[in-house]
């Protein structure tokens, strides 16, 4: 299975007082296929061109599935179907030089347009980046490991995406795998990491401004090893102009900085609380080109004391740590904030303050009745699925699953005590919620009318905590199985609801300006839990309001729309 790890820091707004932008790297990208007689032709005058200029430029190949048989097309056709969509190619062989030429004048189109000329002119532009690759293979030679850093020289602001691709350099062929006779094929894609799409990037960059990224490619469909590469380039995707490029080099790559550290991937946190005390957890990363053996990190909850963690250890460049914080106590109000920031490295300042500051905003828990309600819809794996609610004293006082019956509604009362904190959570033994391959399902918990939680794709667990206040009574069953699903959802969502007796039902829908957009036929429905398909396929991407009307009673959910 394909593993990809992905690291990014990423940050703005250094000021200084003069900058000198960066020498350019050319990348060419072409379209090519192994039955195209023209690429035969073509591409042997394309590729000395291009190997007399491997101080100035690079390429990528893609292998399209088109006019024929291309066996380099079949081992990735998502990253070169994305391209060729994105350039709109429509034949081949077709040449791109960086993306949109700055000083090239028109595109390329046929590889054969190019020429000494064209690079030299694209190569004079001054770039706005700085851009390093390293890799190196697992001790297994399974996997490629990559690094890539980016560092602004000059300012620069626009839809900026980072791009890494891996490359097999030279792949040679006994005899033809296609029709146009073709037996040496250089720089073809292997993979776009994480995919074609990139990695967006801040819309503004100031000098001294920068990125990292890691990842990590299980090799697949490789036919040589020793001939893996790997271009990594900045692109504006909206003016297709690629800004700079860059190749696998040998030199090492060091931080920006010398002492420089990194806080990120916050973790054992909830979205609300009502037992005021936590212990987060999150990463240190040594950014800094010299070892990081100390450091002193502040922390605070809302305008309370600030209090200190000091580490001690001995981190090397991109190497890094979990840190846990002890526990936190506090005074929880309606809002809340969090926030953990780097103070010192080795014993001088942060010199880059940008990526050393971690915020995490939550509220006060959501207050329930003397009892909740959990429904949950299974997926086609129901027995992946179980729940139990908690007091915090660790005693369960309900619990749910391993369901038996796919895609069935299971609705569950729990009775609670005046006054008390509880923590309920779901598991999925699959990893991926009641969701997606394995059918749509949903949970829901609930309780007077309120949801406390909800979802779908929650991956292995989902966790929330309440608490009961009040004895107003227990929850109406029919306000307690109102809902919606998947959410946000697509082109379809479906309406689920239990109502106690036979009674006509009406389903409304409105957007966040309170505009009816959809009415549903008023049905008469039977005592019992049923479903309403729900088309929202016309509407707009945004946020809606459903409005349920049964007999006398009306309840609401809303629902996200994403396109």
């Amino acid at each position: 299975m394909k593993k990809i790890y992905l690291i990014i820091s990423i940050f703005v707004a250094l000021s200084v007082s003069a900058f000198s932008q960066s020498q350019r790297f050319v990348l060419f990208e072409e379209f090519t296929n192994a039955s195209c007689s023209p690429c035969a032709a073509q591409n042997p005058a394309f590729d000395i061109l291009l190997t007399a200029n491997a101080n100035k430029c690079t390429s990528i190949k893609y292998h399209t599935s088109w006019p024929g048989t291309d066996p380099m097309y079949t081992h990735n056709p998502t990253d070169c179907g994305a391209r060729v969509a994105y350039y709109g190619v429509t034949g081949v062989p077709y040449a791109v030089l960086d993306g949109t030429p700055v000083a090239g004048g028109s595109y390329l189109g046929a590889p054969s347009n190019a020429n000494q000329a064209k690079i030299d002119a694209e190569y004079a532009v001054p770039s706005a980046f700085d851009l390093s690759i390293n890799q190196h293979l697992s001790p297994g030679n399974d996997t490629l490991h990559i690094t890539m850093l980016g560092k602004a020289t000059a300012p620069i602001s626009g839809l900026l995406t980072a791009h890494c691709v891996v490359i097999e350099k030279h792949i040679h062929f006994t005899s033809a795998p296609g029709s146009n006779g073709e037996k040496d094929f250089y720089n073809v894609m292997k993979k776009m990491l994480p995919s074609a799409a990139g990695t967006s990037l801040p819309s503004s960059f100031q000098v001294g401004d920068y990125f990292v990224m890691e990842f990590a490619w299980k090799l697949a469909n490789v036919y040589n090893i020793n001939e893996l590469s790997v271009v990594g380039f900045i692109q504006d995707i909206q003016t297709k102009a690629v800004h700079q490029a860059a190749i696998t080099s040998a030199m090492p790559i060091t931080g920006v900085y010398q002492n420089d550290l990194e806080l990120s991937s916050l973790k054992n946190l909830l979205p609300s609380y009502c037992e005021p005390s936590f212990t987060p957890q999150f990463q240190l990363q040594n950014n800094g080109s010299v070892p990081l053996t100390s450091a002193e990190i502040k922390y605070q909850v809302n305008n309370e004391p600030l209090a200190t963690y000091q580490y001690a250890g001995n981190l090397g460049f991109l190497n890094k740590t979990t840190i846990n914080l002890p526990t936190i106590n506090f005074n929880i109000q309606n809002n809340n904030t969090l926030k953990i920031f780097g103070v010192t490295v080795n014993g001088v300042a942060d010199e880059y303050r940008k990526n050393d500051s971690i915020l995490y905003s939550f509220s006060m828990a959501t207050q329930s009745t003397l009892a909740a309600t959990v429904l949950v819809k299974t997926d086609n794996n129901p027995g992946e699925t179980t729940w139990h609610v908690k007091d915090l004293q660790g005693n369960i006082i309900a619990n749910g699953g391993p369901y038996t019956q796919s895609a069935h509604s299971y609705s569950t009362n729990v009775d609670l005590n005046f006054g008390t904190c509880y923590e309920f959570t779901i598991y999925d033994a699959g990893g991926n919620g009641v969701c997606c391959t394995n059918g749509i399902g949903f949970f829901k918990l609930s309780s007077g009318g309120a949801t406390i939680a909800t979802g779908t794709a929650f991956g292995s667990s989902q966790t929330a905590q309440f608490y009961s206040l009040s004895n107003v009574g227990l929850t109406e069953p029919d306000a307690a199985s109102f809902s919606v699903y998947p959410n946000p959802a697509w082109q379809k969502a479906t309406i689920s609801f239990t109502n106690a007796a036979k009674e006509q039902v009406n389903v409304q829908v409105y957007n966040m300006q309170g505009l009816l957009v959809i009415n549903l036929p008023i049905q008469e429905f039977a005592s019992g839990q049923h479903e309403i398909s729900l088309d929202c396929s016309k509407l707009n991407s945004g946020v809606y309001s459903i409005r349920l009307t049964a007999g006398t009673k009306v309840f609401t959910e809303k629902i996200t729309v994403k396109k």
